[in-house]
């Protein structure tokens, strides 16, 4: 923005010698035949009746000024003639307005607006169509001009375009002219020549000339100096409204995942403790049942030299194997199951976040995708733990400790009985010790997977990844509001030098000790705030409103900020409804109905106290920042 602002700025001090008019309107309008009577032209580039004839950019000069005809605006398909037709405004001192007679067209008034909102100061021209090119036509034309002119039938098709004006950017009355440019065209050619005095009356033409060297000569150098002001200043306060709302979005996003990130690492405690709890059970169990069979075992085994294999072969009959591995299964498809729910519940929520922000028609990328966040946080071990090798190692050395222990025994015992009862204890005794190895083993492993793999390579990676996106969200909600508020008071600069200049041009240059700050939505209204018992007379407003082709409101500052946002915004408003956090800088108000007029107040209102305005509904976001810093260090917000 910046770079795109200095290039225009830059374009701007190159024509710096020129005063520039652009003739603005729909196809059809008459913009063509306009500049063919102020380059007394042939009429080469006059319409003959079809949509979008004007394709380019042309400029001419007349008069010392710099006129230039654009391509019609709200034109089927004529979205590029459209980018031309801004492009050539945005550079214009002066914009003249082209209507017609017959019914206005609100897109007429939106494609306006547009313009309006870039600050322009604009002349209407209202182009009567009443054809005069046949010779009756003419003939009963100029019996009675006056009757194409008719001030009622005018004033009505004028108010109608402009309540379509105010729909999309309420202002100040736009003046117009009423002309008839055909018959003015007409009286330049050789072949109408005895008809010229009677067409350039009939045709009212002179008072647009008046009216444009009217322009020039009053304001002509003060609407230089709002061209170049206006360049900067819109840019900046189209930027403001959409990096606040980015930025009061962010936070509650943030929070959203905060509150989430919360609930996760309260549930993974949980699981992390009921999963010990199981696999304890699971492996007492197993464990448990093994042990039971250790005296039958021994007693039958107790000379077996195959004493391990069998056990080996018992145990997998067993299959312990398999009832870890559904264990595993187990813990891991509920692992899953919490993290899709997680998922689930975030799109859900932050999906309210967007739908509270909707009214600004602000688009946003999803923040989090579940998808993503199952592979941050998940990154699943292919196979389960082999319990034969936990088990075979151990029992096999047993085994072999049996077969040594029951030949020794058979050396030095001569009592069959007596060396089977010390063989069958001493075997019980190896495969006890075997089973409870093997356990505190199997437990161990059991732990470690369930710990690292689990909850710490997934569980908590998972959180990390929360943490960074919330905390990258906090930062970047902050350098949002921080960037909207410096826009804000440059903008406030530019509004203070404008209406600094106002005055010394209405030669009232003693009254800006009395300004204390202006807010400004170019092309619409300013709104001044002063010092409680300074006024400005009202003969200073109405020249201000004429120069500026502004409305100007003034506000009191009495110290209290509730007070001046509910003078600001007016409609009623009640200071005692309206609650500030001073740590995110926003201000919940209560609003029954918000219209175009209202919500240029609130710009106004907003610019002028530093605060962003939020309707009651939304006071949740208020507090974003200051409960997701308090959370992050442990205390709570009283």
């Amino acid at each position: 923005m910046q770079r795109d602002t200095e290039a225009k700025l830059e374009e701007l001090r190159e024509r710096l010698d020129s005063f520039s008019v652009s003739l603005f309107g729909r196809t059809l309008a008459g913009k063509s035949t306009c500049m063919e009577i102020l380059t007394q032209g042939e009429g080469r580039s006059i319409g003959t009746g079809g949509q979008r004839t004007t394709r380019d950019v042309r400029t001419y000069s007349w008069n010392g000024l710099q006129i230039t005809d654009v391509p019609g605006v709200a034109a089927f398909e004529g979205a590029d003639d459209e980018a031309l037709a801004f492009k050539a405004a945005s550079n214009a001192d002066l914009v003249l307005f082209l209507i017609t007679d017959d019914a206005p067209q609100p897109a007429e008034a939106e494609c306006l607006a547009r313009v309006r909102q870039l600050g322009k100061p604009v002349l209407g021209i209202c182009n009567v169509k009443l054809a005069v090119d046949d010779d009756d036509d003419l003939r009963l034309f100029l019996q009675n001009p006056d009757r194409a002119f008719d001030s009622s039938r005018l004033g009505q098709i004028v108010d109608q375009f402009q309540a379509f004006l105010d729909r999309y950017a309420p202002g100040p009355r736009l003046p117009f002219v009423f002309t008839h440019l055909r018959s003015r065209f007409l009286a330049q050619l050789p072949e109408y020549a005895q008809h010229r005095d009677s067409l350039l009356a009939a045709s009212r033409f002179d008072g647009i000339e008046s009216r444009i060297v009217e322009e020039v000569t009053g304001r002509g150098t003060f609407l230089r100096l709002k061209t170049f002001i206006d360049r900067a200043a819109a840019p900046m306060i189209d930027l403001m409204d959409p990096l606040l709302d980015f930025s009061a979005q962010n936070h509650s996003a943030g929070r959203v995942l905060h509150d989430k990130q919360r609930q996760f690492e309260r549930w993974s405690e949980e699981f992390a403790s009921d999963g010990h709890k199981r696999i304890n059970a699971l492996i007492s169990n197993v464990m448990d049942s093994l042990r039971n069979q250790v005296p039958s075992f021994a007693e039958e085994h107790y000379e077996d030299r195959s004493a391990g294999d069998n056990w080996r072969r018992y145990c997998e009959s067993r299959s312990i194997d398999r009832c870890v591995a559904n264990l595993q299964t187990e813990l891991l498809n509920e692992f899953r199951r919490e993290l899709s729910e997680v998922g689930r519940e975030l799109r859900s929520e932050l999906s309210v976040v967007a739908t509270l922000f909707g009214d600004r028609q602000i688009k946003m990328d999803p923040i989090f995708d579940s998808k993503r966040a199952w592979k941050w946080g998940t990154h699943i071990v292919a196979g389960g733990l082999s319990i034969a090798a936990l088990f075979v190692p151990p029992l096999t050395w047993a085994a072999m400790g049996v077969a040594a222990v029951g030949w020794l025994v058979s050396r030095f015992f001569e009592d069959h009985e007596k060396k089977a009862r010390c063989a069958t204890e001493k075997l019980a005794s190896i495969l006890f010790r075997s089973i409870d190895d093997s356990q505190r083993k199997l437990r161990q492993d059991l732990w470690n997977w369930f710990d690292k793999e689990l909850l710490e390579n997934q569980s908590s990676l998972f959180q990390e990844h929360l943490r960074i996106v919330v905390t990258g969200l906090s930062m970047l909600a902050e350098t949002q509001r921080a960037l909207a508020w410096t826009l804000n008071e440059r903008l406030k600069a530019l509004g203070r030098t404008l209406v600094g200049n106002a005055l010394s041009q209405l030669k009232a240059a003693s009254f800006k000790r009395f300004i204390l700050d202006v807010a400004r939505v170019p092309g619409s209204t300013v709104m001044v705030m002063v010092a409680p018992g300074r006024k400005f007379p009202k003969y200073v407003q109405n020249g201000l409103e004429l120069l500026l082709h502004e409305r100007i409101w003034f506000v009191i500052d009495n110290g209290d900020r509730r007070c001046i946002l509910a003078e600001a915004i007016g409609e009623g408003c009640d200071p005692e409804m309206i609650t500030i956090d001073e740590d995110t800088r926003v201000a919940c108000i209560p609003f029954n109905d918000v219209g175009p007029d209202v919500k240029v107040r609130v710009r106004l209102a907003q610019q002028l106290t530093g605060l962003q305005i939020m309707p009651i509904g939304h006071e949740e976001i208020c507090n974003d920042v200051y409960k997701t810093r308090c959370a992050r260090m442990g205390r709570s917000r009283k």
